[in-house]
């Protein structure tokens, strides 16, 4: 049969074109984002990268002997002794901001930087304490006078000298004399003596690195692999729906093409076919097809992730230094992947095309009775059932995760999913509501519009299946995104009781900022330092990582006010530390607790858990007492009238807040202002991942449309001659086309509000345990806009599509005998 199979492949060429452009862009879609996906993964720079020119660093050490980075400094009496043994190079890192650049900057000594394998381009090693040299700038700043913010405020200096770019980090060399002055502290000590002999001078008082390990104390210790966290997760969703989309589409566009094939395998079944050899015929053509349509995927694949990459470097969300390799595995991943769908699809109609009597399938060829196979209601029960039970099982144990996008996308895409497989048994009763109207018309386009939908379930099926993928993605993941995000904005709202903030435009409000702002009459001054620590047992365990708020003990309760579960927020002992529901469980702690928490300055104290508060929606939502990190500059200040918390400013004390920001880069902004921008800033960047997502998917399912009525209307080529011979003439045809396609859009986007609906209210249900009155955002626009362009792709194919089959005279198509 499979001499068979490749003989009809080539007399019905024609007829399976639809199929193979499916396939072969769905297959295209699936290794465009494998091989992305794939090029996330792994290290990139393997080694050391800061340190990968020395032999032996000293650097302060946490828990159970874990190095520590930047601010962390080490013991003074540490670093007397490796100097006094030997040649010993002290580095410095502290946060800079440069006004000729907006990204983060990393402050160091010049004598540091051959550490790292920096090289000078241009100019000079920076000598007095206003010069400074700039990596990775352009040798035409050498000489230029620019502004540099550091913790001790704002100064003039003069680049003298430009080196190469490193990928781990943006850096700004400083003599020795100004790095220390700028930042006392030693961060890490490089030195060419014996790592066994270091270890012997600092008595485990530090931690000792040499060779491999040197990596430890890398900005980025992967190796780059944390770098592209970004563009790995937006690589991963987009994978997995392309891969959804595909096979959704390639099985609705297979299952369609052998549908229409009913009358040929009946006569088939006529002339002695086994349903064996019937069989065996359909899912040979599906692999032959199948394997060259995947071929060509997997040849388009990589010429497509060029403009993928380029897109990606333009919206930050990968690297500069990130590229997408040639790599065989995902695209061989990528060939079973399509190959399996095109057999799926044919498989999906065997049973029913092959047993069915010949006769019956000549005479159900004119109706159809039937528009589900038993495959398609397994299918799409099973994702009905399991979106519901997901949902449920989330908002129970993990209702958090409703507010990630990444995290939460599943339970959309089994009700799209479901919906799509559903749709040929809720295409009669949509259909028939929808077209109630038309019944009673007594013009006869109207009746037969309404009467073709209904009678050709599979086709209008396999019309209508890329219309509620395109629009119930749309819909229901843009809903969900744009609902967790509103719901962060709320309860980041009920959560901070401020009515004004100070926000600094480079590393941090430096100390004589903040001074000034105390000083200023009639207003309440709550700095807010954010941080990552350590908490530990008193014999120097680990216990967890997190990321913390350092605020004055006084705002507890008032400016800060989380939403309490255990403990007290009133009056907290001065060294507080306040944890979330998901710290307390996992390390097993409650209130009234002692812990050790090692500060990001390397420096252990004792401190009480005051409190256990709600799990946050996008991290840790802890705090730690201010008085025990005051080294540590705060990164927001907190504004209120004395009169009170969340109380506004007026125009005196506004006007004098102004002037103590005089001279530093920060500057006022109501909360709700910053709020709105952070929440814009954050928006940004997940639509920045939901084009890829989204776009893509939606251009596929875009052409499946267009491919879909295509195949259609060369199918009812017969139908459109008896219409002609009935007396309608061809702009009548045309616009019953056009018409059916258009329902077919409404039906479509109706199952696809249904969808969504059903997401938007699984995610209301998690989210609310959470916050109050948690919001439901639906984004119209999208959504009008991809109703809309499906409209306008759908009526401009089926009238495109119609118009060329009906070229020819109605009597000579009606007497084509094939």
């Amino acid at each position: 049969m499979l001499s068979i199979a490749a003989a009809t492949l080539r007399h019905r060429l024609m007829g399976f074109v639809g199929a193979f452009l499916a396939l072969a862009l769905g297959t295209t879609m699936i290794g465009m984002m494998t091989l992305t996906l794939a090029a996330t993964f792994g290290t990139p720079h393997p080694g050391p990268q800061r340190f990968k020119e020395a032999s032996t660093a000293v650097t302060p050490q946490g828990f159970e002997g874990r190095p520590m980075k930047a601010p962390a400094v080490l013991p003074a009496d540490v670093v007397t002794k490796v100097t006094a043994a030997g040649k010993a190079t002290a580095d410095r890192s502290f946060p800079v901001r440069l006004s000729i650049g907006s990204g983060a900057t990393t402050g160091h000594p010049w004598t540091s930087a051959a550490f790292a394998g920096y090289h000078l381009l241009a100019g000079r090693a920076p000598r007095a304490a206003d010069e400074i040299v700039v990596a990775g700038g352009t040798k035409s700043l050498t000489g230029r006078r620019i502004e540099a913010v550091t913790a001790d405020g704002a100064g003039p200096y003069r680049v003298v000298g430009v080196t190469d770019a490193l990928w781990f980090e943006n850096a700004v060399f400083f003599s020795s004399a100004e790095a220390e002055r700028l930042s006392p502290g030693v961060n890490a000590l490089v030195t060419d003596q014996s790592a066994s002999r270091v270890s012997t001078l600092v008595g485990g008082r530090a931690l000792v690195l040499s060779g491999d390990d040197l990596k430890r104390i890398d900005p980025d210790d992967t190796g780059g692999a944390e770098a592209l966290a970004n563009a790995q997760a937006m690589a991963g969703s987009t994978t997995g729906l392309a891969v959804c989309v595909a096979v959704f589409v390639v099985i609705a566009t297979f299952a369609f093409a052998t549908e229409q094939r009913r009358r040929e395998l009946a006569l088939l079944r006529l002339v002695g076919a086994a349903p064996r050899q019937v069989r065996r015929m359909v899912l040979g053509e599906a692999m032959l097809i199948g394997l060259a349509a995947a071929a060509v995927g997997c040849v388009l694949a990589p010429l497509c992730t060029v403009p993928l990459r380029s897109w990606m470097l333009d919206h930050d969300v990968a690297p500069s230094w990130f590229t997408i390799p040639f790599n065989p595995l995902p695209l061989l991943i990528s060939f079973v992947v399509g190959v399996a769908a095109a057999l799926a699809g044919s498989a999906a109609t065997l049973v029913r095309v092959s047993l069915i009597r010949p006769i019956e399938v000549l005479r159900e060829s004119v109706v159809e009775r039937r528009g589900m196979t038993p495959i398609r209601w397994l299918l799409g029960i099973g994702m009905l059932i399991g979106a519901v039970v997901a949902g449920i099982v989330i908002s129970r144990t993990s209702p958090y995760l409703a507010a990630s996008a990444r995290r939460y996308e599943a339970v959309p895409l089994l009700y799209v999913g479901a919906v799509t497989l559903l749709a040929p048994i809720l295409l009669r009763p949509v259909t028939r509501l929808l077209t109630g109207p038309l019944r009673g018309s007594a013009k006869a386009g109207p009746l037969l519009v309404r009467e073709n939908i209904l009678t050709s379930r599979r086709r209008t099926a396999a019309t209508v299946a890329p219309i509620v993928v395109a629009v119930g993605l749309v819909g229901a993941l843009l809903t969900m995104q744009k609902s967790g995000d509103a719901a962060v904005l709320v309860r980041q709202r009920q959560e901070i009781q401020a009515a004004d903030v100070v926000v600094p435009g480079g590393s941090g409000i430096d100390a004589r900022t903040l001074e000034r702002l105390t000083a200023v009459p009639g207003v309440r001054v709550t700095p807010v330092a954010s941080m990552n620590i350590r908490i530990g047992t008193a014999k120097g365990e680990q216990i967890d990582s997190l990321t913390t708020d350092a605020v004055p003990a006084t705002a507890l309760g008032s400016t800060v006010t989380p939403p309490l579960v255990s403990g007290s927020l009133a009056s907290p002992p001065e060294n507080f530390l306040v944890i979330d529901e998901h710290a307390a469980q996992s390390d097993d702690l409650s209130a009234g607790d002692h812990v050790i928490t090692l500060l990001p300055t390397g420096e252990k104290v004792p401190t009480v858990i005051a409190a256990v508060v709600a799990r946050g929606l996008t991290g840790d939502d802890t705090y730690v007492s201010a008085s025990l990190t005051g080294a540590v500059p705060p990164n927001q200040v907190y504004l209120d009238s004395t009169a009170g918390a969340g109380r506004p400013l007026d125009e005196q004390r506004t006007a004098a807040v102004n002037r103590a920001l005089a001279g530093s880069d920060a500057r006022l902004l109501t909360h709700d202002a910053y709020l709105e921008a952070q929440h814009e800033h954050a928006a940004r960047q997940t639509n920045n991942a939901a084009v890829v997502i989204l776009g893509i998917a939606l251009a596929y399912a875009l052409i499946a449309v267009a491919n879909t009525l295509i195949m259609a209307m060369a199918g009812r080529r017969r139908e459109f001659a008896l219409l002609g011979l009935a007396g309608a003439v061809r702009g009548q045809i045309l616009k019953v086309a056009a018409a059916e396609a258009a329902v077919a859009v409404v039906v479509g986007t109706v199952l696809a509000a249904v969808a969504t609906a059903l997401a938007a209210v699984s995610q209301h249900v998690s989210l609310s345990r959470l916050v109050t009155d948690a919001p439901t955002v639906i984004p119209w626009a999208q959504v009008l806009g991809t109703v809309a362009l499906c409209a306008v792709v759908t009526v401009v194919t089926a009238s495109g599509a119609t118009g060329r089959e009906t070229r020819r005279r109605a009597i000579d198509v009606a007497g084509i005998r094939e």
